[in-house]
């Protein structure tokens, strides 16, 4: 094998290797004996990351197979004297030649018209909408809403007893009916959401005693949004059923979703763990929760 062959593969193997490195896998067994698996599972990249790195990849690999055609075509057209072997070898020189022009011709063509067309952004940004206070509340006109609530009442002990256990807490009490705003409801809170802030707390904390240099080891994970949909505008995504929460913004998860000495600012957006974070400075309820990691899982 010829040193080009060689560098071709190392080089095929590298650009296989960011690809998986770029997916977000959720690992079935612990990891921790393992740095590389720690490092593939870690991986915070979503689809967007993926789809973009596979496209890049997609055209490294077209160029490399186009020279290991011509390596081919080459060995034949000099390793005989037939013209039919001559003439197979011409045939696959113009087919390679004409595979690259096209090939290269996409990127080219792309970059030309807008490069942003290279780079795939699926991030949908969401849209904060003020509404007149008599469309608010919406809970009590609604008898679907007022029923999933009325059930929600219902399921809040055994929702906040999970939660509690792994060591999350709220700033408020339990809504026991719509009509309050001095609570926080999570009765009725979805799945994804109350197994999303487990793990996020287990994550949090892990992180935060890995990086710790003082006596202050831990991640406070505060819930200060839940279903308390009567307290949000009409639409609100805070309802029953939902997996959405507001998170106060505490050190150590502020250092887990930025980084170390890292202020989040209003407007920002984190996808970390399948959820995605958007700091927000003022609450959508009709009292204010004040700076917020509004979370969607």
């Amino acid at each position: 094998m010829t040193m080009n062959t060689k560098n071709i593969l190392k080089h095929l193997k590298t650009r296989i290797s960011n690809v998986l490195y770029a997916v977000a896998f959720a690992p079935l067994a612990d990891v921790a004996s393992s740095q590389k698996l720690r490092a593939l599972y870690s991986s915070d990249a979503d689809l967007v990351t993926y789809l973009n790195t596979l496209f890049k990849v997609a055209i490294s690999v077209g160029a490399i197979i186009a020279v290991l055609r011509l390596m081919y075509a080459g060995y034949l057209y000099m390793a005989s004297d037939m013209w039919t072997s001559k003439e197979s070898a011409r045939s696959i020189f113009r087919d390679v030649f004409v595979g690259l022009l096209l090939l290269l011709s996409v990127y080219i063509i792309l970059k030309q018209i807008n490069p942003n067309l290279l780079n795939l952004d699926a991030k949908l940004s969401e849209v904060t909408v003020v509404l007149p206070s008599d469309t608010r509340r919406d809970w009590a006109t609604d008898p679907a809403l007022s029923a999933a609530m009325a059930t929600a009442f219902g399921d809040s002990g055994r929702t906040w007893e999970r939660l509690r256990t792994a060591g999350i807490s709220r700033n408020k009490s339990e809504c026991t009916a719509a009509a309050p705003t001095n609570c926080t409801s999570l009765g009725g809170l979805g799945e994804g959401a109350v197994n999303g802030l487990i793990n996020l707390k287990s994550a949090c904390t892990e992180a935060a005693r890995a990086s710790c240099t003082g006596s202050a080891c831990s991640c406070d994970v505060t819930v200060t949004g839940g279903t308390e949909s009567w307290l949000h505008s009409r639409g609100t995504q805070h309802r029953p059923g939902n997996s959405v929460v507001d998170l106060a913004p505490s050190a150590g998860l502020n250092t887990f979703l930025l980084g170390s000495g890292v202020a989040p600012v209003s407007g920002q957006q984190v996808t970390k763990n399948f959820a995605r974070y958007t700091y927000e400075t003022t609450g959508d309820n009709g009292v204010s929760t004040g700076n917020h990691w509004h979370v969607q899982y």
